[in-house]
């Protein structure tokens, strides 16, 4: 597996650890009783991974969608299963327009847009919007997908003027087709029969019999998706342990998985028959069409400016998913000059948490994300790899680790003087990080970063989930004076050593607040490099707050990307741009390089070669932006640097 997949592939693949096994779990999953026969909810009452690990779900069938959801929120049931498109969830979204486009009528063009889209930025946007319901997000999943059979293809708005509508399995959604100028068949005549010219359906058995002994053309148009939402009551999750949790996540997806199958299996049944043809509208001229008044593709009381903030939404899924990979880096560009001293042979790399302890030997399970009062450092000596010496492997975990920020300061710094180092670099990752994919990424700067001292990975209570995102903001702010506390104590212990900090994502809002707090504090400590990588951080929190940063170090450096996915969630979650959004984006400042990375992915600074290249340069030389080879630009009168693909 290429080394560059494994740490996202890391907050999606999980084992449950062996022989350490929590206690039973029995957890109710409420759903409708209309969906006892849905695929997605019968995978998660059947799943193999949840009975290994412990887990037994009771189906705990419901009235309907808002019964579900109450069942989940009053504690009569411990997760839930309902749809988007339930009136009760989008009250309790204050964001909905992610919800509103993978539930928009008429936009899709077929079964595997759908899928795309929702696996795009726009989908955990979504989930991480519904969290604010005061549920916890699991897994989005697709219930159906309704669609259209008709005599004369659907081009446009305009043709659904023409149609006459009957359903294969109840009444069609009229409020949508009226408005449409569509109008409903009372009939069950067929359409051979001339009462109707379109059926609203599913593609059950039934209608793809029909279409086979139609005997003229058909044309196949897809509706709209039921995007779907697995969520816990959050008390019941954060008790879960790391294994059970994993195990559901595993579980969630496979249930996904199986949906999407049986959907797509649908569509290409159909498709396959020699008279059906797929087709679809066009998408923008349909959501154009509707600003100016066409109510059934919008929530009611939309504004066209509403409209147009989701057209924009769109549009950077579409490019997250339509574009083109970037092009391999063909000549990447040559090593910087050797430092004038001897760098340390080896980097030995170290992480330190302030987690809970779940006292497993496999460090995939090994600690949580639990919160806890009081809470006790945590630390362990990973290794010393080798320069350049590919994937990295994480050692299993011992059963007793070193406890204590002055014990784990100690280690630290006798092992970065035994290895002839002469600085310490902290690694604070992001918003869903799980504990083993932090020590990936410290083990990998350990081999390639060609770094003169010790690797320091500070790894919070992260849910390690896409749909945490409130959790986790919660959980970075409540362990940045952890962090404070453990810089202070290797500082006393090795006042020689300089310190250089590189922060990743929600690990930016750490940093900044610790770095302020040195400032005000008029500390003395020798610190270098501070690199603020991809900042999930408010433009104008950013922007106030390095300015009073701006003494504390020797270099500072913002790296930005418009094509970053995480940052787009998090530019939708707030409804503003981020200090790593790049592109027209771009937050230029003083007391900071700004550097807009043209790069993909949310770890580009760690994954994408031209960018490690010129992070090495901040760390090893102390290289300013202008000598590092990179393209000036100039917005507002102020300068930034450009990486290009």
């Amino acid at each position: 597996m290429p080394r560059r997949l494994l740490l996202t592939l890391a907050c999606l693949s999980f084992g449950v650890a062996a022989p350490f096994r929590a206690l039973a779990v029995e957890a109710r999953l409420a759903f409708p009783s209309a969906y006892s026969g849905d695929v997605f909810v019968k995978s998660l009452l059947s799943s193999k991974i949840l009975a290994q690990a412990g887990v037994t779900l009771i189906a705990k069938q419901q009235a309907g969608e808002s019964a579900a959801m109450g069942a989940v929120k009053t504690g009569a049931a411990d997760i839930g299963v309902f749809t988007l498109a339930d009136e009760d969830l989008r009250k309790l979204q204050t964001a909905g327009s992610e919800a509103s486009l993978l539930t928009r009528p008429f936009v899709f063009q077929s079964a595997k847009e759908v899928f795309l889209m929702q696996n795009s930025f726009l989908g955990d946007a979504t989930a991480t919007g519904a969290g604010r319901s005061g549920l916890f997000p699991l897994q989005l999943w697709n219930h159906a997908i309704t669609y259209f059979l008709t005599r004369e293809p659907i081009r446009s708005t305009a043709d659904f003027a023409k149609l006459t509508v009957a359903a294969d399995k109840g009444a069609p959604d009229v409020k949508i087709l009226n408005s449409l100028g569509a109008k409903i068949s009372q009939s069950r005549m067929s359409m051979k029969e001339g009462a109707t010219n379109a059926l609203e359906t599913q593609l059950g058995a039934a209608t793809r019999d029909f279409a086979k002994k139609f005997g003229g053309k058909l044309y196949l148009t897809v509706g709209w998706p039921e995007t779907g939402l697995l969520a816990a009551a959050p008390d019941f999750w954060l008790k879960l342990s790391e294994a059970q949790k994993n195990a559901l996540k595993i579980a969630a997806k496979q249930a996904r998985e199986a949906a999407d199958a049986e959907l797509m299996a649908r569509e290409e049944a159909i498709v396959t028959i020699p008279n059906v043809e797929l087709t679809h509208l066009d998408q923008r001229m349909d959501m154009t069409t509707n600003v100016a008044g066409k109510p059934a593709m919008r929530k009611e009381g939309d504004s066209p400016a509403a409209m147009g903030k989701e057209m924009e939404l769109w549009r950077k899924a579409e490019v997250e998913v339509h574009s083109p990979p970037a092009p391999a880096l063909q000549n990447a560009a040559p090593p910087a000059p050797e430092q004038a001293r001897k760098m340390a042979a080896r980097s030995p790399v170290f992480f330190v948490t302030d987690r809970n302890d779940e006292a497993t030997l496999d460090y995939k399970t090994r600690f949580g994300a639990r919160r806890l009062d009081p809470f006790e450092y945590t630390c362990g000596y990973l290794g010393a790899p080798a320069r350049n010496s590919g994937e990295p492997q994480i050692p299993p975990a011992p059963k007793t680790l070193i406890k204590g920020v002055e014990e784990c300061a100690k280690l630290i710094v006798a092992k970065t003087r035994e290895a002839g180092g002469s600085k310490v670099m902290f690694v604070i990752h992001g918003f869903n990080i799980s504990f083993d994919s932090l020590l990936w990424r410290a083990l990998q700067l350990g081999s390639e970063a060609e770094y003169d001292g010790a690797i320091v990975g500070w790894s919070w209570p992260s849910e390690g989930s896409a749909f945490g995102y409130a959790y986790d903001e919660d959980s970075s702010a409540w362990s940045e004076p952890h962090l404070v506390e453990l810089v202070n104590e290797i500082a006393t212990a090795g006042p020689e050593l300089q310190l250089d900090f590189v922060a990743h994502s929600m690990g930016n809002r750490m940093l900044l607040q610790m770095l302020r707090e040195f400032a005000l504090a008029k500390s003395g400590l020798r610190i270098g490099a501070a690199i603020f990588a991809a900042p999930d951080v408010a433009q104008d929190v950013f922007r106030d707050q390095i300015r009073m940063v701006r003494k504390i170090g020797a270099i500072r450096t913002l790296y930005a990307s418009q094509y970053d996915r995480a940052i787009l969630i998090s530019e939708s979650y707030h409804r503003a741009p981020r200090a790593g959004s790049g592109g027209d984006n771009i937050l230029v400042t003083g007391g900071v390089e700004s550097v807009d990375a043209r790069l993909g992915g949310h770890s580009y600074v760690f994954d994408e070669p031209k960018a490690i290249q010129d992070f090495k340069q901040i760390l090893n030389q102390a290289t300013m932006a202008g000598a590092r080879g990179l393209e000036a630009k100039e917005k507002a009168g102020a300068a930034y640097w450009v990486i290009q693909p």
